[in-house]
């Protein structure tokens, strides 16, 4: 791994301040000095000092949130972030969001150090369902279901979106289910299809549901079983 992200990690700098200060001489590598805070090392082997101090070497970190309205799923912006809603220590470490969600949505939100976790839980190779509740402005029309299936035509961008599940719940309300994490994807498919969502909460991503428990802006880390529903 990176040298910057297991400093950061280890929550004793920001990747930036890590750069700056490699260049002055404060990062050593089994007794070297190294100026490029990119240089790979492996934490199980390698001895590092940053600043002065040993840096100790921890597992990844995984994150269930339940997101908030207004709030960005970014990592760095001038508006509040997701990320502002973590405590200082996390705040501190190198996350990544895994399927970021619009302003107005709420729900389901994770977030790692794990990079090959991140790609898998967005990449739309690996298939998994990311589950919604929707809300919609017209009556969802049952056509709608065979429309979903066979791949809506995303007209502003020419195009055919991937097959997805829909439950008509109600007259205005739904279950979609997709595999692709393309922007304003679910509201598009409705958008393209004649109707308007006014409502969207993410429930689920594969089997992992949204903890119940979890309050709008609460958040924790994933546990070992919730974990063990990603590995292959």
């Amino acid at each position: 791994m990176r040298v910057d992200k297991m400093i950061g990690n280890a929550k004793l700098d920001t990747r930036r301040n890590i750069k700056r200060n490699a260049k002055k001489g404060a990062l050593i590598i089994n007794g070297e000095i190294v100026k490029d805070s990119s240089t790979q090392v492996d934490p199980n082997v390698d001895e590092v000092f940053y600043m002065g101090e040993f840096v100790e070497y921890f597992d990844n970190i995984y994150i269930i949130m339940n997101k908030p309205a207004g709030v960005l799923s970014a990592t760095v912006d001038e508006d509040e972030t997701v990320i502002d809603l973590l405590d200082d220590f996390y705040q501190m470490l190198d996350l990544s969001i895994a399927g970021r969600l619009d302003k107005d949505t709420t729900g389901l939100l994770l977030l790692s150090t794990d990079g090959k976790f991140i790609h898998k839980i967005t990449s739309p190779n690996s298939n998994i369902e990311k589950t919604y509740e929707v809300e919609t402005r017209d009556t969802i029309d049952e056509s709608l279901i065979e429309e979903f299936k066979n791949g809506v035509e995303i007209k502003e961008e020419g195009y055919i979106a991937r097959p997805a599940k829909l439950e008509i719940i109600d007259e205005k309300k739904a279950i979609v289910k997709v595999t692709e994490g393309k922007f304003h994807l679910v509201k598009r498919l409705f958008s393209n299809l004649g109707n308007e969502v006014v409502g969207l909460k993410r429930i689920a991503i594969g089997d992992l549901k949204l903890d119940p428990f979890l309050n709008e802006g609460a958040y924790r880390e994933l546990n070992e079983d919730e974990l063990e529903l990603f590995l292959d």
